[in-house]
């Protein structure tokens, strides 16, 4: 029936779902966001937000902070010695759960938000269903059936928030064999830390005691910050596998679509999954509000997530090998660009 507005059902409420909510026209979108925990989803420590991220966010009435003041970002070995300072990248370090507060603020009083956990997605009724569902997405499946499982990898990390500023000498990231860590200031009273490290532990869910303790182990004899802030990790710390999602050649399928971590999970080492989960979602709901081709949305962004999904993995096969070998070159636009696209993604 003509003027009858679309049927969308969302999966997942993290960050890509509430985005694409904000950003669907509520005058032509009838939208369903389905999250099975949403305690779950508004916790976490700090995500990166790179610069067209923001702009994307802007333009749906997001605001985000200015990048943190940061002198540089040093390269440093395990034990401190510098191999490479580079200028500091324009990257915005948000809080998780400022985020998800500033995301549910724009989306429109019209959303419907349902707490359940979808284990069919094809019984959902509506014109498009969106998995938003992270990297255990089931809609994954309807979209690419051989890429429906989740891939292992051997890595844990660490991520905290503690407070006071770090001393700028030894902000940055310290690689080495089968471990790095990273320091950086998240305000100007605040420090976030964060570490990826090869395990040994045991499926999930894990203990943060047990996580830390193994990681205490694993950087003895690293540079003495580390150990200072492993040894007061502070009351929020996580623990967590990394997975990836399986490289995709397709993100739509008929009614189905995936975006964020459901399409492109990778390696935090670009620090980019937040932010392509954003550019996912804002260009899906501006295609989706002027009637553009899925289609063509799918040209746009799978080229640019599926290469930034090789260059995390890429980043940490060099972070933590026994030689860094990589040209210097590379690992400045690396450090300092983060995968960012030279053009406006839409």
């Amino acid at each position: 029936m003509r003027g009858q507005r679309q049927r969308v059902a969302v999966i997942g409420g993290g960050v890509a779902g509430l985005t694409l909510a904000a950003t669907l026209d509520p005058r032509r979108f009838e939208v369903v966001v389905h999250e099975a925990q949403p305690d779950r989803v508004s916790g976490g420590a700090a995500l990166g937000v790179w610069p067209s991220a923001r702009r994307a966010l802007a333009r749906i009435g997001v605001a985000t902070p200015a990048p943190a003041a940061v002198s540089g970002a040093a390269l440093q070995t395990l034990d401190g010695r510098r191999l490479i300072e580079a200028p500091a990248p324009p990257l915005t370090l948000m809080d998780r759960p400022a985020l998800m507060s500033a995301l549910a603020a724009a989306v429109p009083s019209s959303v419907r938000h349902e707490e359940a956990l979808i284990a069919d997605p094809a019984g959902l009724d509506g014109e498009l269903v969106v998995g938003a569902d992270g990297v255990r997405s089931q809609v994954r499946g309807l979209v690419s059936p051989a890429a429906v499982r989740r891939r292992a990898t051997p890595w844990v990390a660490l991520r905290a928030v503690v407070p006071g500023a770090p001393d700028p000498r030894e902000v940055g990231e310290y690689w080495g064999p089968g471990r790095l860590f990273g320091i950086t200031p998240l305000a100007p009273d605040r420090t976030y830390w964060f570490t990826s490290h090869r395990s040994r532990l045991g499926p999930e869910p894990l203990e943060v005691a047990a996580v830390l303790a193994e990681a205490s182990d694993v950087f003895a004899g690293a540079a003495p910050v580390i150990g200072h802030l492993l040894a007061t990790p502070g009351a929020n710390t996580l623990a967590t596998r990394l997975w990836l999602a399986p490289p995709m050649t397709r993100y739509v399928r008929g009614r189905y679509v995936v975006v964020g971590d459901a399409a492109h999970a990778t390696l935090p080492n670009l620090g980019r999954g937040a932010c392509d989960a954003i550019l996912d979602a804002v260009s899906l709901g501006r295609t989706l509000n002027r009637g553009g081709s899925l289609l063509g949305w799918q040209a746009r962004r799978l080229p640019t997530t599926q290469a930034a999904h090789l260059g995390a993995r890429t980043m940490m096969e060099f972070a933590t090998s026994r030689r860094l070998q990589p040209s210097r070159d590379w690992l400045l636009r690396a450090i300092t660009r983060g995968g960012e696209p030279v053009a406006p993604t839409g």
